[in-house]
């Protein structure tokens, strides 16, 4: 399957796998729904995809802490007017205020790391299933993280929400089953990303991958055949 035509939403598109994403989707034909709450950074993506001799993608400013059905109804009537349909929809978007123990967390970081990391994939889901049962290959992907590594002590809400993200995976993969939506949770592995400089500050960022080869593999996952993988596919 070609993405040239198909049109992809990706959450998070100005964050560091994100953007390396859009700009692979983009380099492959794909119409590009952007979302993140960075206006200055996905103007800059977007100049970045259109220098490379792409169409300009969508761009859509918000704030996921602060969305709810109301807003992802809207958003999915802007892709149903512009686009036509929508054939996957990608999650990178994340919250990470750092790693603490869980007696120090804020209360409203912890809400706030529950909305973006959790509630709100969920809500964005369940408004662009319509549209994703009606492209002969939806695509329904949620980044997720190493299970061992953000059960462990100091991941506090973060870990908690993704944690509960894979249950999600697949109760959606249960359900949708006959649908023809393939749903899967999808872990990148390491990146030189400005979410692994938090988590690990010591470390040598430039020891880690560049986030276009996990977008590369991504790609690869929106444009073929999967029927025998791993509900949790890891990219490592």
């Amino acid at each position: 399957m070609s993405l040239a035509g198909k049109t992809i939403l990706i959450t998070g598109a100005a964050g560091g796998l994100g953007s390396a994403l859009s700009e692979v989707c983009a380099a492959k034909g794909a119409n590009l729904v952007l979302l993140d709450k960075d206006h200055r950074n996905l103007n800059k993506l977007s100049d970045r995809i259109t220098e490379a001799g792409n169409p300009p993608p969508g761009l859509y400013p918000l704030d996921l802490a602060a969305a709810g059905i109301d807003e992802f109804n809207t958003l999915v009537d802007v892709i149903q007017t512009e686009f036509g349909g929508l054939d996957g929809l990608i999650h990178c978007a994340l919250d990470f205020e750092g790693l603490q123990p869980l007696d120090q967390v804020e209360p409203h970081n912890w809400l706030k790391s529950m909305q973006v990391n959790l509630n709100a994939p969920w809500l964005l889901s369940c408004a662009c299933l319509p549209l994703l049962k009606q492209s002969n290959s939806g695509r329904l992907f949620f980044l997720l993280d190493d299970p061992e590594k953000i059960t462990d002590a100091y991941w506090g809400p973060y870990g908690t929400a993704k944690t509960a993200l894979a249950g999600l995976v697949r109760q959606f993969d249960a359900s949708l089953n006959n649908t023809g939506i393939i749903v899967r949770g999808i872990y990148p592995g390491a990146m030189r990303t400005a979410f692994r400089a938090m988590v690990y500050h010591a470390e040598n960022p430039m020891e880690q991958p560049e986030p276009t080869i996990a977008a590369g593999k991504i790609v690869d996952l929106l444009t073929a055949e999967i029927s025998d993988t791993e509900l949790v596919i890891n990219l490592v």
